[in-house]
């Protein structure tokens, strides 16, 4: 690219990221920095990762008109060179130090050979003049001061040449550590932007440049804590950033979003539905349990009043916006930053539910709408009881004003026991035409809290997906349970008083016709 004109320039050198838009699975960033026009004028806007979208890169500016774009890639070799040049000549003084130390050694060493030789001096003189009549004591003395003088100095200056001698080793790692980084980043490439900008002669511009990142996410995670006085759940939602783009975001303003672009902005395709047919031969039918967890819609409700603290909740149709109050930073390096996004008071239904047959203890379960001014995602949930940790359980979506249940851990003053009475097979009809498999339970509810308990229980009850098959309840069945007629789920509410033991019975029959190879029943 031709030289141009100072004049015609003014250069946006490495503008920093001023916001940022973390969405689930990528992340929008805006760099922005005022310039001064002077007729055609071009802000340059250096290092832009080569991980930004090309096709995304568009600029704006609220007091200019944008011309046009252009993009060009340089290795960061020129960029880095200063930085370079700095560090090997502080890698060089380091090793003239370290030269210097070992000279300083040296000068140690011969200081020691120096003491020991005073010694042998000393000791050859005690020894010869100990026959004297009048041996001269005080030179005996100052011969062994002075030689331990000498051994002093010489281990004084060793241990201060070792010990300098660490620190310049370690200051050499440090320094060649960050050269091997320099000469890496050196070998990579990175986008440089030009905006051609049209506006008044001496105005001052905002020029914006904003572009989209892969390797950019946030998740999601929870902590719930109940408060039975209040009968409240305090949910605190936290945001786990993370970010590899190589781009550091220092001192911007971010923003979370709950949209998934993917998802949300793409139309499913419709695939062609083709109804074949085969010939086959003609089989014997086989009756087999089918076991199916029932999967409700979360509809949308009337959100009711609730405290929210944290971020700004900015709705933006089918998702929201979670603007930070602070400034933040997040390195580019894939490291996690958490994040505090709101805290929301809930209105909570407590009550204890048990399902025996499945686990035969009895649990603490709020039932709750979600009154935040967002949808909540999927995501861990740590829970808190009082002030005491209950454990963790996952938590899917939930749309804004759908219901939802927490678990608040189990109860040990609740009991619930569950026994097998009967699961019997017998012919039935004139003909013996049909099979009755015949089932019953009892299950047994203690309280031993020192107020009344209303328990709720639920067990499984067959759903016929067949017109010949036939499932009823029997008789002796304990009155009193809803049936859901789309899961088959019998649900008995018992309150108990302080101490008090119930039992309830269940039983129910299905009748197949002996046609069927009952597997698995």
């Amino acid at each position: 690219m031709p030289a141009l004109p100072l004049t015609l320039w003014a250069l946006v050198a490495s503008a920093k990221v001023s916001t940022v838009v973390v969405y689930p699975d990528r992340a929008q960033v805006t760099r922005e920095e005022t310039v001064t026009c002077t007729g055609p004028t071009r802000a340059r806007f250096e290092a832009v990762p080569l991980s930004a979208v090309a096709d995304s890169l568009r600029a704006h500016s609220d007091s200019a008109t944008v011309e046009g774009l252009i993009t060009d890639e340089h290795s960061r070799e020129d960029a880095l060179r200063e930085e370079r040049t700095r560090l090997e000549a502080r890698r060089d003084t380091l090793l003239r130090e370290r030269a210097a130390l070992g000279d300083a050694a040296a000068r140690a060493n011969a200081l020691q050979t120096l003491a020991s030789g005073y010694t042998d001096v000393a000791v050859y003189r005690v020894t010869h003049e100990m026959t004297y009549a009048k041996p001269d004591t005080r030179a005996w003395a100052a011969a062994f001061d002075s030689a331990m003088a000498v051994r002093r100095r010489a281990m004084t200056e060793d241990q201060d040449a070792m010990a300098r001698q660490r620190v310049l080793e370690k200051q050499l790692t440090e320094v060649d550590t960050e050269l091997e980084k320099l000469r890496t980043a050196s070998e990579q490439r990175e986008r440089h932007v030009e905006v051609r900008l049209s506006c008044p002669q001496g105005t001052r511009a905002r020029v914006a440049l904003t572009y989209l990142m892969g390797n950019a996410s946030w998740t999601p995670s929870y902590e719930a804590r109940a408060n039975d006085s209040t009968r409240t759940v305090e949910l605190t939602t936290l945001a786990t950033v993370r970010q590899s783009t190589g781009e550091d975001w220092s001192d911007a303003k971010l923003v979370l979003s709950t949209a998934q672009p993917q998802r949300d902005a793409t139309l499913p395709e419709i695939q062609p539905l083709y109804v074949l047919a085969e010939e086959r031969p003609k089989e014997r039918q086989v009756l087999v349990r089918r076991d199916e967890q029932p999967q409700h819609a979360n509809a949308g409700g009337t959100p009711t009043a609730t405290v929210t603290k944290g971020l700004e909740a900015i709705p933006q149709g089918l998702s929201v916006q979670f603007a930070a109050q602070a400034r933040v930073s997040i390195p580019g390096d894939g490291n996690a930053v958490r994040i505090q996004v709101a805290r929301t008071r809930f209105k909570a239904a407590f009550n204890w539910r048990t399902i025996p047959k499945l686990h035969p203890v009895v649990f603490r379960v709020a039932r709750l709408n979600n009154a935040a001014a967002f949808p909540l995602l999927p995501g861990d949930v740590d829970l808190y009881r009082g002030a005491g940790f209950i454990g963790r359980q996952s938590l899917e979506h939930v749309a804004q004003g759908a219901p939802f249940e927490l678990t608040f851990g189990v109860e040990e003053g609740l009991r619930v026991e569950r026994r097998v009475v009967e699961e019997l097979q017998r012919p039935k009809g004139l003909f013996k035409d049909t099979q009755r498999f015949r089932y019953a339970y009892q299950f047994t509810l203690n309280n031993l809290r020192g107020h009344p308990e209303e328990v709720e229980i639920s067990e499984h009850f067959p759903v016929s997906e067949l017109q010949d098959v036939k499932v009823a309840m029997e008789p002796e069945t304990t009155a009193g349970y809803t049936l859901q007629s789309s899961d088959g789920i019998a649900t008995w509410k018992v309150t108990l008083a302080p101490g008090e033991k119930r039992t309830l019975d269940f039983a129910f029959h299905v009748d197949v016709p002996s046609s069927y190879e009952t597997k698995g029943l």
